[in-house]
């Protein structure tokens, strides 16, 4: 063959099934060049007509099919047996007339390739049932029909180890004789003033809890599981393992977004929900009660009346966003609404731009206001 007559190309179709192209965009080639990331690296779903998932540790990323009418070919080089005759020709000084070039197989891809979203889903662990005391549970006899296990959970929620992780620990999830649950809000409200008062009462660093400690504490006034005790203690810690500091902070915020939510999203009076609130504090951490704790959770129809607005329920879209915000408030300003919109801001689109397109915005006496369009 003559240099100027080009490679041999063979096409075989008949095994276009084996593979299928996924698009290395930045964040997926940082996940693969990741030690940590890439070790944990699986495709997941939560069912056969559920959509597609590349999970390493700590990321997650969609997968949607990309068709397009441009062929595709994934190629291969055959192995040379020429190679004996290529390292003699480059001894000599002479370029030889003809050289043997490798033919390439290939095989068409049909259906395009698959793109990498960064996934923002938001992780729903609500169909794991809620444990509501050990006397409760022995009380209601057999959970076979609501028997889960971590694994269970793990099937079904399609996300990273590190995502899923963090999502169990803010639910306070558990796992008691095989099976996992959730901790009832009623029950944490039961065990937390006990909790707090055993730490104090043995003397212990609020920095510094280990979880024996704790326990041996604790099961004098309580007869519950130490699984329990740590699911608690893990919640409201700045740490995920021992020894735990406690976020006394952290649990007065989730105290306070508590008793919002018993009231659903009606509008209640301010002054009443404050005093609810602080009544809910155990005495022994000695905390003022600030509704700066509850930024993104709340939404005041009035200077004297609150109503819960979790930003976590709200839709993804900003649109219908905008829709439910002005439905909840006519008229905000500028600080109010911005914790309500940093979790829908895209790396291209930010929050003025947001604002511009579904909003308008007011200075008056040099406070901005954020209102509806068209209004």
């Amino acid at each position: 063959m003559s240099q100027g007559d080009g490679i041999p190309l063979h096409i075989d179709p008949s095994i276009a099934p084996r593979y299928r192209l996924i698009q290395l965009e930045p964040g997926i080639v940082e996940l693969l060049e990741s030690p940590k990331e890439a070790a944990h690296l699986q495709l997941k779903s939560a069912g056969p007509d559920a959509p597609a998932f590349l999970c390493g540790y700590s990321r997650t990323f969609q997968l949607r099919q990309i068709s397009q009418s441009n062929t595709l070919l994934l190629l291969s080089s055959a192995s040379s047996s020429s190679s004996s005759s290529s390292s003699s020709s480059e001894t000599t000084d002479t370029v030889p007339d003809e050289v043997t070039l490798d033919p390439l197989y290939a095989t068409k891809l049909p259906g395009g390739y698959l793109e990498c979203i960064p996934s923002r889903i938001q992780i729903d662990l609500s169909f794991v049932p809620y444990y509501h005391g050990a006397e409760l549970k022995e009380a209601a006899g057999s959970d076979a029909d609501l028997a889960l296990s971590k694994l269970d959970v793990t099937a079904r929620v399609p996300v990273s180890e590190f995502e899923l992780q963090s999502a169990w620990i803010a639910a306070m999830g558990v796992e008691i004789d095989g099976y996992v649950y959730r901790i009832s809000h009623d029950l944490v409200l039961r065990i937390v003033p006990i909790l707090m008062a055993a730490i104090q009462a043995e003397g212990m660093d609020f920095g510094t809890l280990w979880l024996s400690e704790v326990f041996e504490a604790v099961r004098k006034d309580e007869d519950e599981p130490a699984a329990v005790i740590e699911a608690i203690l893990m919640r409201f810690s700045t740490s995920r393992s021992e020894p735990y500091c406690l976020d006394t902070a952290q649990l007065a915020q989730w105290l306070g977004i508590k008793m919002l939510s018993e009231h659903a999203f009606l509008e209640i009076k301010l002054e009443d929900f404050m005093e609810k609130w602080e009544l809910s504090i155990p005495p022994v951490l000695d905390l003022t009660c600030d509704l700066s704790m509850l930024t993104g959770q709340y939404v005041q129809p009035t200077p004297k009346t609150i109503k819960y607005l979790p930003s976590s329920r709200l839709p993804v879209d900003p649109a219908s966003r905008f829709e439910r915000l002005f439905a909840s408030k006519s008229s905000w300003l500028l600080e109010e609404i911005l914790p309500f919109l940093n979790d829908i801001e895209k790396e291209q689109v930010k929050v003025n731009a947001l604002l511009m397109k579904f909003a308008k915005k007011k200075v008056v006496k040099g406070k901005t206001y954020i209102g509806k369009r068209g209004v």
